[in-house]
């Protein structure tokens, strides 16, 4: 619509207008015409003004959208092959088209109505199926207003530059040997919008396969759910404008997946969902961690049950080299004087038995689970991580073993009946590999019922030296 049209309609709005004020025609009759001729021209602009706020309780005279004509315009290189020009160190783009045009077009996917995104336009280079996306910094905010999600932009590189930082490569305008914003001046004269808003598709992934290839793109991950620890906590923090790091759990790998979310958002005090789903995101990278930006609460779809196992021990309340005393677990030597640790290396809390030095001729130690319940449900999977350090030959220290006539108490575990069971354990899958984590494997106790108890008894003797360092770490009994 023109600015003629638009000036058109709203007269007619006006004129409509005053043939329904009756207020307005009433005190226009009642006065004298004599001595208002000379402002009534001025009174009937002014009133017919009041007129459409008062009178008007539709919206039909909104200033109409804009109609974005295609440009003339022809992409002539890809969000790929311009990411290829990285080779460690800042492209001038200027120097990389050798005196031609560069211009590469890409899908909008990031939207900073809600403000978890600032002065970023982020593209890929389609709307379903990417195979790259790259990051545009510009000062400008409320981007959204002219660049919503799925529209499509050409971008024109030449005056511009790339460079990354902190693992993620950023396209701006150059400042020395540098990269900055582009100015809110010129950035339409770089970024310009075609008529096209496709509806974007998710690229739906796993945390297994992360890599650096989905950085900004637009992705989808099913089956997480907030860990745990962090149930009823908000986004972020209503009261300050820190960024926050939430922290999602994969219910089919267990791994964990960093949700960034900023002090600025405008849903930063709601709480966040308890339950499991999927969840929509930018996907993005801080140094070597990979991390995930939502738009707004519309991409965290969490309305499933959790995923929550029967029972867990992730050791994450261990203080390093203690003896280990954790509520509900049974910590004894039925021979010798060395019972398990705890453990913390590099943040990461363990259970360790380590008999060396002890002079103990026989070293036998029990570390035994809390009860487990295993009527309420079928199919329960008993999971947990092993390894080790210093390891001596023909010494296989480390048998699991369930009860389900245990009666939980230190005399109870001579007498109780105790059924080895049968896993992966770090020194036979690996025994040269020293302190690196084996999973167990999937061990099926779904024939057992009752309450059952799990043991890890560590059996060895320090004069023989036989004395390998164990370490047992995240057990896990849930069902798929």
């Amino acid at each position: 619509m023109s600015i003629l049209d638009f000036k058109k309609k709203i007269m007619k709005k006006i004129i409509s207008q005053l043939m329904k004020c009756q207020a307005f025609t009433n005190s226009i009759n009642n006065k004298n015409m004599s001595k208002t001729n000379t402002f009534l021209p001025l009174t009937l602009v002014l009133i017919a003004m009041l007129s459409l706020s008062s009178c008007v309780h539709d919206d039909d005279y909104k200033i109409p959208s804009v109609e974005i004509t295609e440009p003339n315009i022809t992409a002539n290189t890809t969000i790929n092959i311009v990411k290829d020009m990285y080779a460690g160190s800042l492209v001038d783009f200027d120097e990389a088209s050798n005196g031609g045009e560069l211009i590469m077009e890409g899908y909008v996917v990031s939207n900073d109505e809600a403000g978890n995104f600032y002065k970023v336009l982020i593209i890929q280079d389609a709307p379903e199926n990417p195979t790259a996306a790259i990051q545009l910094d510009v000062d400008v905010t409320s981007l959204y207003s002219k660049y919503k999600p799925g529209r499509k932009v050409y971008v024109k590189l030449n005056g511009l530059g790339m460079d990354e930082m902190n693992g993620v490569l950023h396209i701006g305008s150059i400042n020395g040997s540098s990269i900055e914003r582009i100015s809110s001046v010129n950035y339409e004269d770089y970024i310009i919008r075609s008529s096209e808003v496709a509806t974007l598709v998710p690229k739906v992934i796993t945390p297994s396969q992360y890599n650096d290839s989905y950085i900004n793109m637009l992705v989808q991950i099913d089956d997480m759910q907030l860990r745990s620890e962090e149930l009823g906590k908000p986004y972020a923090n209503a009261a300050d404008t820190y960024t926050v790091n939430r922290y999602l759990k994969n219910c089919v790998d267990d791994s964990q997946t960093i949700l960034r979310n900023s002090g600025f958002a405008s849903f930063k005090g709601q709480e966040f969902p308890q339950g499991r789903g999927s969840i929509v995101a930018v996907f993005s990278k801080y140094n070597s961690d990979y991390q995930l930006f939502i738009r707004d609460t519309d991409d965290v779809m969490f309305d499933n049950d959790r995923c929550d196992p029967l029972f867990e021990e992730t050791f994450s309340a261990a203080v390093d080299n203690t003896n280990l005393d954790l509520p509900g677990w049974i910590n004894f030597a039925t021979a010798g004087t060395v019972t398990w640790s705890e453990q913390v290396y590099s943040g990461n809390g363990y259970a360790e038995f380590n008999p060396y030095n002890s002079k103990d001729v026989s070293n036998i130690g029990w570390l035994i689970t809390p009860g487990i319940d295993l009527d309420a449900q079928d199919g329960e999977i008993l999971t947990f991580q092993t390894e080790h350090a210093y390891p001596d030959s023909g010494h296989d220290p480390l048998a699991v073993l369930i009860s389900t006539d245990f009666d939980g108490t230190t005399a109870g575990i001579s007498t109780a009946t105790w059924t080895p069971l049968t896993f992966d354990v770090s020194y036979k899958v690996d025994y040269g590999t020293w302190f690196n984590f084996t999973n167990s494997g999937e061990i099926d106790l779904s024939s057992y019922t009752g309450t059952a108890y799990i043991a890890f008894r560590y059996t060895g003797s320090d004069t023989a030296n036989q004395n390998m360092t164990l370490h047992v770490d995240n057990v896990k009994v849930y069902v798929p």
